[in-house]
């Protein structure tokens, strides 16, 4: 993308957990429409809470933060259960009119949202913007400027005396961009979650006809317990993956047979296209082999041992 005349940062809430079915219906038709031309990412109230602070910050009982401790934090901080951002970019005028159409549209769609919008414009007439002078709330990957911001989310349940080392992960499925399909993904997801004993993590990007959700959790990687129970976490919503049909965004190294199991169309017909590919260019199978589940043709009898 050309430097703009003119960057937007844009912000939408809504206060219940439910409210994440018309949010995703009212982006995914603007989405597709054009009105918001850009990735749209959305975010839970569990992911604010982890930017700024620890669990122990917040809920000083045992197991996760139950959902009338919650609300009342989301009260407390004045955030919505989830939260929409995206960047508008061109000139001054076309940045003014497509936020005046959203508004428009959240307006009579979900009248208990809040909507924001932050302009910034180069410093003279006809000037570029210059990315290093947004504010960090307000730019960073929007603009492209890198950062670090979200790394204290990964220490969100060690306590502050805690000689534990943490870690993250998350399982990525592709869905449909259907406010109906999303809701039931979250509410399928959240008893999984508690069962491990954590708090359901949950955000997604939001592109025209699907979006790339990401179930992420964090642990400490020095606790047995932890390990296993968000092995098992993985597992369970890999299980509710599968009876959906839906593939997934990425996986970790130790998941890729896993993943790669879920092409199952015709017989495995996409797999064993690629692996087809693979013994054609590298048959003798030097070449990242297992990687993505593609295993060439001698090392094929490893993949359920590895």
């Amino acid at each position: 993308m050309p430097q703009p005349e003119a960057f937007m940062c844009c912000s939408f809430s809504m206060p219940r957990f439910e409210d994440i079915e018309p949010m995703v219906d009212i982006f995914g038709a603007m989405r597709r429409n054009g009105t918001i031309p850009n990735c749209v990412w959305m975010t839970s109230l569990i992911e604010t809470l982890c930017i700024s602070g620890r669990r122990e910050d917040f809920w000083k009982g045992e197991g996760p933060i139950p959902d009338w401790r919650a609300d009342e934090l989301q009260e407390q901080m004045g955030v919505g259960h989830w939260l929409a951002r995206w960047g508008l970019y061109g000139s001054r005028r076309i940045v003014q009119a497509q936020f005046d159409q959203i508004q428009e549209v959240v307006q009579k769609a979900a009248p208990t949202g809040t909507l924001t919008g932050h302009m910034y414009t180069g410093q003279t007439e006809g000037g570029l913007v210059d990315a290093a002078s947004v504010p960090l709330e307000h730019g960073a990957m929007l603009v492209g400027v890198p950062s670090l911001w979200s790394l204290p989310l990964i220490d969100w349940p060690l306590p502050r005396n805690s000689k534990g080392k943490a870690a993250h992960g998350d399982y990525a499925p592709v869905i449909p961009s259907s406010g109906k399909a999303v809701l039931e993904w979250m509410q399928v997801s959240k008893p999984i979650y508690q069962a491990a004993g954590i708090e359901l993590m949950g955000d997604f990007f939001m592109h025209e006809r699907h979006v790339l959700l990401m179930n992420m959790f964090t642990y400490d990687q020095q606790d047995p317990v932890q390990r296993q129970r968000v092995h098992e976490l993985y597992l369970a919503l890999h299980e509710e993956s599968k009876k959906r049909g839906y593939g997934m965004y990425r996986a970790h190294v130790n998941h890729m047979d896993l993943i790669a199991d879920l092409n199952d169309f015709n017989n495995h017909a996409y797999n064993r296209l690629v692996e087809k590919i693979k013994d054609a260019i590298d048959p003798n199978g030097i070449l990242a082999p297992g990687k993505q589940g593609i295993w060439p043709n001698r090392f094929r009898h490893l993949r359920d041992k590895v």
